[in-house]
């Protein structure tokens, strides 16, 4: 998200806050274990602190059991986190690249497979079928395909439909930032707890799987996030000016801006429209003036407009910019109505480029 200095340390010790705040509210309700479906950390960049953390953390959870089923970023590596700390004796780690289980209580089972390299694409479930009576949990990192995001890696892959096919009544799972709870597919995705990318909008936190006593799953998801962030569009049309684009970018966010705590709210917001190339759209000034006036955490701005040209004033300007202008006028009046479009383009460009406008040449 482009954070940097004070606001990512604060960022990342909201994801420090997520995590206890998850672990605090399975204490206080009662719950049997705390499971977590990979991506704890990201391998590259925790160390010692993060370790120690990580330990404390969860043995300040006891007598809660917590399971950790590796995943892509947090893989079971030589000399990673998972293998060089000395977990509490309430953690279970998951170690195989293949299920295996860890009674629960009678007649419940939970079973655990572990990404040993970052890019595993082993198949979780492909063959595997829980064997005897009872109810089967796994929990697993993977990318179930049929509901894939665009561009999302597929580590780990398998279907929904295999779920039950493999005797589970449900699969506990990480990889997908978006929550997902589907009961007729018996999967879960609790998705990320607080927003890691500008798309992640929307309520986020865990979800308590209940396992009734006939053998029924309940799930209740928790809305436990304290950071916010929302992708905004702005039309700056009708802008003459630098003043008049930051009032309109600052009457475009201030909706979302109010609909949490400012402090962490973090809005991206797309200039659109067509915009005279005498109007300033510098994006740090832009930026700073909104955050200051918005009060938010952060506001990141894309340009996404096109250039907009006075094609009579320029065919006026006596240098190189109006004698191409007449030109271009001159040729898309004479041209057929195929040629027209690609003349009335080049025109536009034409002048962008002639008034040292980048964004015309994208």
């Amino acid at each position: 998200m482009g954070c940097q200095g004070d606001l990512a340390r604060r960022r990342r010790q909201g994801l420090r806050d997520a995590l206890r705040r998850a672990g605090q509210f399975a204490l206080e309700a009662g719950c049997d274990a705390v499971t977590i479906g990979g991506d704890l950390y990201e391998h590259d960049r925790a160390g010692v602190d993060t370790a120690r953390f990580l330990a404390e953390t969860f043995a300040g959870w006891r007598p809660t059991r917590v399971f950790i089923a590796p995943g892509n970023h947090d893989a079971l590596l030589p000399g990673s986190i998972h293998r060089r700390t000395k977990w509490p004796d309430n953690v279970s780690l998951f170690t195989d690249p293949d299920f295996v289980p860890i009674p629960l209580r009678d007649g419940l089972t939970l079973w655990g497979l572990a990404h040993c390299e970052p890019e595993w694409r082993g198949r979780p479930l492909a063959g595997f079928i829980a064997p005897g009576e009872g109810v089967h949990l796994a929990l697993f990192h993977g990318a179930e395909m049929g509901s894939r995001p665009e561009g999302k890696s597929a580590h780990g892959p398998f279907e929904a439909e295999q779920i039950a096919e493999a005797g589970l009544a449900a699969a506990l799972c990480g990889h997908y930032h978006h929550r997902r709870i589907d009961a007729r597919s018996h999967l879960v995705y609790p998705g990320s707890p607080e927003p890691l990318t500008f798309d992640e909008d929307g309520e986020r936190g865990p979800v308590i799987v209940e396992v009734l006593d006939d053998g029924q799953i309940r799930y209740d998801a928790l809305n436990l996030n304290r950071w916010r962030v929302a992708s905004i569009t702005c039309d700056l049309e009708s802008c003459t000016s630098q003043q008049d684009v930051l009032e309109a970018l600052v009457a475009a966010c201030l909706p979302a801006a109010q609909a949490g705590d400012p402090e962490r709210t973090l809005l991206r917001v797309d200039l659109s429209g067509s915009v005279s190339s005498s109007v300033p759209l510098d994006a740090f000034t832009i930026e700073s003036e909104a955050r200051d006036r918005l009060d938010c955490a952060l506001v990141k701005v894309r340009d996404r407009t096109s250039p907009a040209h006075d094609v009579e004033a320029a065919q006026t300007d006596r240098g190189t910019r109006g004698a191409f202008a007449r030109a271009a006028v001159a040729a898309e009046r004479e041209a057929t109505p195929a040629e027209a479009g690609v003349l009335h383009d080049a025109l536009r460009y034409g002048l962008a480029a002639l008034s040292g406008s980048e964004v015309g040449l994208r």
